[in-house]
């Protein structure tokens, strides 16, 4: 087995400075197939620093039992990184993942995601790692282009997520990674893994599990994996129509009574929104529908109109 690590994407920055994309690939000459992980499209979300370590520190240990290529980008987007944003610090603050395929006579930002387009547009399975947005939390989702589903539907129960997430092929997920890959043909899949701060090793360990178990079923890993699970039990949101978005009526902060993962019965009591200054209740929140309540917004400051909660709608006896 080889190990290698190189830059492969580049763009001029002010001040003699540049934004450099670096790979590490693990190559073995046994197998013709090719799997890249990338992470850090958005700066602050640092699970997959943490997840990409555990697979390269495995595959080191035990280059023996590693096939094919594996290509790991832990950081797309280093510039935020170094800020500690969620975007790309250019002037407005640009979301990256909003920006491909992007252009290659474009902006630095449009130039960067052509090349990274370029470097990966013919891998076997492209598998994007997220960590989630501040102050909500999530299970492990894996999420596809509708466009990619009636393939990758039968790929992603392999991963071992909490839940699977089919997106409209809609001009927003179009100029994401992964939705920009779909509409080429590559397969393309988003890893959304709450950071889970007091225990991210916790959530780390799902997700190389998860990562371990399908680079065995693509011939890439001959070492053990975790129990295998069926996909018969793995919930699928086929559209938004599957789905109960339940916001926030009143302004205050949200205090959610903790049943992320849970499956809960209409009517269920979710949480409140409290005004600390008048010490009353603002809003107590209630599942509109029975179902697996799959996001949650943490204890945070909440406005009319915020995200609170989401329930994979499911019919219960």
């Amino acid at each position: 087995m080889n190990k290698n690590i190189s830059t492969i994407a580049t763009v001029a920055l002010p001040i003699n400075e540049s934004w450099r994309i670096q790979r590490c690939r693990y190559q073995s000459d046994e197998l013709d197939t090719r799997l890249c992980i990338t992470s850090g499209i958005h700066g602050d979300e640092l699970l997959g620093q943490l997840i990409l370590f555990e697979i390269g520190h495995t595959i080191q240990q035990h280059p023996e039992l590693f096939h094919g290529t594996l290509d790991l980008y832990p950081m797309l987007n280093p510039l935020g990184l170094d800020n500690d944003e969620r975007m790309v610090p250019m002037h407005t603050r640009l979301d990256m993942n909003r920006a491909f395929p992007g252009e290659n006579s474009g902006t630095p930002l449009e130039s960067i995601c052509w090349q990274i387009i370029e470097e990966i547009k013919d891998a076997d399975l492209v598998l994007d790692l997220h960590s989630g947005a501040n102050e909500k939390n999530e299970l492990f989702e894996v999420r596809m282009s509708h466009c990619m589903s009636e393939k990758l539907l039968s790929v992603a129960p392999g991963l071992r997520p909490d839940i699977i997430w089919v997106y409209p092929d809609i001009p927003a997920f179009d100029s994401s990674l992964t939705g920009a890959l779909s509409k080429m043909g590559v397969p393309a899949m988003i890893l959304e893994a709450d950071r889970q701060e007091a225990h991210p090793e916790r959530m780390c360990r799902r997700v190389v599990d998860g990562i371990f178990s399908k680079m065995h079923d693509l011939g890439m890993w001959d070492g053990e994996i975790a129990a295998s699970v069926s996909p018969e039990t793995i919930p699928v949101i086929y559209s938004r129509e599957d789905i109960a978005r339940i916001t926030c009526q009143a302004p205050g902060i949200y205090v959610p009574q903790f049943l992320l993962g849970s499956r809960v019965q209409k009517g269920a009591y979710l949480g409140k929104v409290i005004n600390a200054l008048e010490g009353t209740v603002a809003q107590e929140i209630y599942a509109p529908c029975a179902g697996y309540l799959f996001t949650q917004r943490s204890c945070s400051a909440a406005y009319p109109g915020t995200l609170l909660a989401r329930i994979r709608k499911e019919e219960y006896k």
